[in-house]
């Protein structure tokens, strides 16, 4: 009976199953890191500590994406399961992401900046901090999540039920597992749906983590060094334009060429 409820009849596991295991693994992994952090006393807010818990993150999240992978799907594993293969074109999608972070970043201030919501930027704070061991900490931070959720969540449910389904599903799950940390006002949580649809899209169309989560990471990072934030509904036009600009891509390439992606 409990196997009919876990497993679908073609033997694959159930995706509100497939969801409450990762999460819910995922949290562990991190609470117990937290907990070891602490008790080692290294739990500290800096920037050196976030380092070193984002590099037990990272490290704990793709162990448990192949126990998954090869326990729960019975698979063997590899690094393209979760969308990091290595070949020579992981720094330009790792730069694109970057490049991206940072337009989406600067769009979003621009029309805070036309209507008067965002602050002038407290430049003094970039000299008081190593923008490189941020940047680390925020990579660090973002890859994780993003090899949990996009590399091996996302792809187990589109190929059961196809990119429509599967990539809407992971976005607004991952965004709403955001609340059990922030309390997020429910424009976050659009803003926040619509930025990971588009994220969730653009590692569908690449099969690069390394594009998604520089852009994650950047998009992260960028309002902390600058301590300037833009209004979510700022962010929510700017991504919400980005996303149909990819949509139309996705369409044109497709029909163009007669390869592409299928959403």
């Amino acid at each position: 009976m409990f196997g009919q409820l876990f497993r679908s009849k073609k033997g694959t596991v159930r995706p509100y199953w497939r969801l409450f295991i990762v999460t819910f693994s995922v949290l562990a992994v991190i609470v117990l890191n937290r907990i070891i952090l602490r008790v080692i006393g290294l739990l500290h807010d800096t920037t050196d500590s976030q380092i070193v818990a984002g590099i037990m993150d990272l490290i704990a999240v793709t162990g448990l994406m192949y126990v998954l992978t090869t326990k729960l799907d019975g698979r063997d594993f590899s690094w393209a399961e979760i969308g990091l293969s290595w070949k020579p074109n992981i720094f330009v999608f790792f730069g694109g992401g970057v490049i991206l972070g940072g337009v989406l970043e600067l769009f979003s201030w621009g029309m805070g900046i036309a209507q008067g919501t965002v602050e002038t930027p407290m430049t003094s704070s970039i000299a008081s901090i190593s923008v490189l061991t941020g940047t680390t900490a925020a990579m660090l931070d973002s890859f994780w999540q993003e090899i949990a959720f996009r590399g091996y969540l996302q792809t187990r449910l589109v190929e059961s039920y196809g990119a429509i389904i599967g990539i809407p599903v992971v976005a607004v799950s991952f965004v709403l597992i955001h609340l059990l940390v922030n309390p997020l006002s429910p424009l976050e949580v659009l803003t926040g749906s619509i930025l990971f649809l588009l994220v969730g899209l653009l590692y569908h169309m690449t099969g690069s983590l390394y594009l998604v989560g520089a852009l994650h990471g950047t998009l992260n990072y960028i309002p902390v060094l600058l301590e300037t934030w833009s209004q979510p509904l700022d962010r929510a036009i700017v991504y919400g334009l980005a996303l149909g600009l990819v949509l139309l891509f996705a369409r044109v390439r497709e029909h163009k060429f007669g390869f592409g992606v299928k959403v």
